[in-house]
């Protein structure tokens, strides 16, 4: 699918039509690949700045339109939203240089200790003395269900830093009992997510920001589509492992900050 930018749907995976003939090769040529090598797409809202949905960008994927989910990695989009397992939540601190200067992402900080060299705009944007400025950035690192369970990431910034937090609270919230009768919080990867789009506005302009519902447990989602829950929670576990270790990396470089700190909502939305 990536290949012609076609628009991906709710079957979208990039599964091959067939397989014979591959079996007796499988792997044959990643033996050396591990998941330090490979970058984590990212899934964004696309905005009406966007490369994907302007025609003279090299991004251009025909069909995408402003509100729908895209995968930046795989130039697949997912017109009716998406089934998303959450795995491991992390906050970075970005430095982007200003707008004007096209430097870009100049730097990622994995503390806010970075603030305290920051003073404040009239936006309340702190400041860098070099003249660059921070972003806080909540990263959602999970299971792309509808992508044939594809590692992804979602960056929330700006005006999405509050759905983050309330996915957070959300799965924070679940309770499930053990055979003494006693609560515990399962993992993040427990319960899928029903994710879409919303238009949102404010002073500043319109936006498509993410809506984010809560949707079946894992067991429960594996029994309805056919699949092993077993095997993707295997797959969730390995990720958070890794993810944990530093050895899987975010695809952040592609990232655009032009909609991030603006009214425009989605940090990703480039």
């Amino acid at each position: 699918m990536a290949a012609n930018k076609a628009v991906a749907t709710t079957k979208a995976g990039g599964a091959l039509a067939t397989s014979e003939g591959f079996e007796e090769f499988a792997g044959s040529g990643m033996e050396n690949v591990t998941s330090s090598d490979i970058l984590i797409p990212r899934l964004t809202i696309l905005q009406a700045l966007s490369p994907q949905i302007n025609k003279k960008k090299a991004e251009f994927i025909p069909g995408a339109e402003v509100g729908m989910i895209c995968d930046v990695g795989t130039e697949e989009v997912f017109p009716d939203g998406l089934i998303f397992l959450p795995v491991y939540f992390e906050k970075q601190w970005l430095e982007w240089g200003p707008r004007a200067s096209n430097i870009g992402l100049a730097g990622i900080h994995k503390t806010d200790l970075i603030l305290q060299e920051c003073t404040y705009n009239e936006r309340r944007q702190p400041i860098l003395p070099n003249g660059n400025y921070i972003a806080e950035t909540s990263q959602m690192f999970g299971i792309n269900v509808t992508a044939n369970m594809r590692l992804s990431f979602i960056p929330f910034s700006s005006t999405q830093l509050k759905k983050c937090r309330r996915w957070l609270t959300l799965s924070t919230g679940e309770e499930l009992a053990r055979r003494d009768g006693s609560k515990f919080t399962p993992p993040l990867f427990y319960r899928s997510y029903n994710l879409s789009t919303v238009d949102e506005s404010n002073a500043e302009g319109d936006w498509s920001g993410w809506k984010i519902e809560r949707a079946m447990s894992l067991p429960e989602l594996g029994e309805s589509m056919g699949f092993d829950f077993k095997e993707v929670m295997g797959k969730a576990i390995m990720f958070h492992k890794s993810l944990m270790a530093g050895s899987a990396t975010a695809d952040v470089a592609s990232m655009r900050p032009e909609s991030g700190e603006t009214a425009a909502g989605d940090e990703g939305a480039m």
